[in-house]
C-alpha cells in the first residue's frame, strides 16, 4: 500500500491523500493539463511533489476504478443540471401565465 494514499474511508468512494484531503481523482485530471505544472499543483494545493506524483501512480494503477468512478459523478453531475434546467423553465413559464 502506496503510505501517501489512504484507503477509501467508511461512507466515501475516494481515494485521499493521507493529511491533506485532496483526492486522487481530483488531482488525475492535471496528468495531461500543461496548464497545470508540478509547481503549481504545489503551490496552490500545499503538496509535494512526491504526493502529486505517488497520487499519479496510484491512479494509473487503479485508473478502471478511478475513471468509472468519475464518469459515473459525471453522469449525475448532468442529470443534475438537466433537472435543474427542467425545473426552471417550469417555473419560468408558470411564471409567465401567472402574468
Amino acid at each position: 500500500m502506496n503510505p501517501t494514499i489512504i484507503p477509501i474511508k467508511p461512507n466515501s468512494e475516494k481515494y485521499r491523500i493521507v493529511g491533506k484531503g485532496i483526492t486522487v481523482e481530483f488531482l488525475s485530471q492535471f496528468i495531461n493539463d500543461t496548464a497545470w505544472t508540478i509547481e503549481r499543483i504545489c503551490e496552490n494545493y500545499d503538496l509535494t511533489p512526491a504526493e502529486i506524483y505517488s497520487a499519479w501512480a496510484f491512479y494509473y494503477d487503479h485508473q478502471e476504478e478511478i475513471d468509472q468512478r468519475l464518469a459515473k459523478t459525471k453522469t449525475q453531475d448532468e442529470t443534475y443540471l438537466d433537472d435543474s434546467r427542467h425545473q426552471r423553465n417550469k417555473l419560468e413559464s408558470q411564471h409567465k401565465t401567472d402574468d
